[in-house]
């Protein structure tokens, strides 16, 4: 971790009476668990601060809450963007309003759109950054806000088994223990389903196309998901049902949403983020998002994706 920038962060929250703490859209846990867990961090350490966290949330969680959120308060503001990577991804429109912009993330850098950008593109999560960070400050790391982070830290690094998983990781997993994480707690909120999400992975593993060479696809649209009454973050575990299939080496999502076709990129040992970039997208090596105009884009992308098995 960069130790200028790590400091510069403590300087910046101690000097702003406001702060906006933003994630990308349609957030996954990474995203809401760097968030809330960043601003319990800061409420806890911090004292007589501001706080808002903005943009959609994955739960009925309701910390933090912006409604009261003026012009006025925005333009004297510092505004934390966590685990986005470009810009054009904050779920939040007035962003460039704020005084100034400091970004933390964990994907290959594609835009340095903050002031100052802390990232670290070999954490397996956003919240491993904060954790440390949050280490390395000095700073009381509370139960709820271990809880937050925790489950960043679990989901993006696949209760970690994911390739990107390092002694970071692990050591990040101890701090968070050690401040009061609810082990059975945290697998109850994140893992238990209701019926209708396991019987929409049934339906969607069903409309699972393997190509030749190993690249396995699901497409799905509004008349496929909106029976099941589902969130988008509950669409979208469509994804994790080819996944630890030996015949399935790079596996994808496209995702019709609001007329919009989201890509959800998947491999164990090709780097699929070489062709996320071609497709208005990037991430990680192995797990990258991108978009599609419409399908009939898709055989360009499977034979993009197909130049990268050997």
């Amino acid at each position: 971790m960069n130790k200028l920038l790590a400091k510069k962060l403590h300087y910046l929250i101690k000097k702003y009476q406001t702060i906006i703490i933003a994630k990308h859209v349609f957030p996954d846990w990474d995203a809401q668990g760097s968030a809330l867990g960043l601003a319990n961090l800061i409420q806890d350490n911090y004292k007589g601060k501001t706080i808002y966290v903005v943009g959609e949330r994955i739960d009925d969680d309701s910390s933090f809450p912006s409604d009261q959120l003026t012009l006025e308060a925005l333009g004297k503001a510092l505004l934390i963007v966590v685990d986005t990577a470009n810009a054009e991804r904050i779920d939040f429109e007035n962003f460039a309003g704020c005084q100034e912009i400091f970004k933390i993330d964990h994907h290959l850098v594609v835009d340095d759109y903050g002031n100052y950008n802390l990232v670290d593109d070999t954490a397996i999560a956003c919240t491993q950054i904060i954790t440390l960070w949050a280490e390395k400050m000095k700073l009381k790391i509370s139960p709820l806000a271990a809880k937050n982070l925790y489950k960043g830290l679990v989901t993006d690094s696949g209760r970690f088994l994911f390739s990107g998983v390092n002694s970071q990781t692990f050591q990040a997993a101890s701090i968070l223990m050690e401040n009061g994480v609810d082990l059975h707690q945290v697998q109850n909120e994140l893992y238990l389903q209701d019926l209708k999400v396991k019987q929409w992975q049934n339906y969607a593993f069903n409309k699972l196309v393997l190509t030749p060479k190993g690249i396995g696809y699901i497409v799905v649209g509004p008349s496929d998901y909106q029976p099941f009454n589902l969130e988008y973050d509950q669409v979208k575990n469509a994804l994790y049902t080819m996944s630890g299939i030996k015949e399935i080496k790079i596996w994808f999502t496209v995702i019709e949403v609001d007329q919009e076709f989201k890509v959800s990129l998947r491999s164990r040992d090709y780097e699929v983020n070489q062709v996320a970039r071609k497709f208005n997208g990037g991430g990680h090596k192995l797990a990258s998002g991108a978009k599609v105009k419409n399908l009939a884009e898709l055989p360009q992308l499977i034979k993009a994706l197909e130049a990268l098995i050997v």
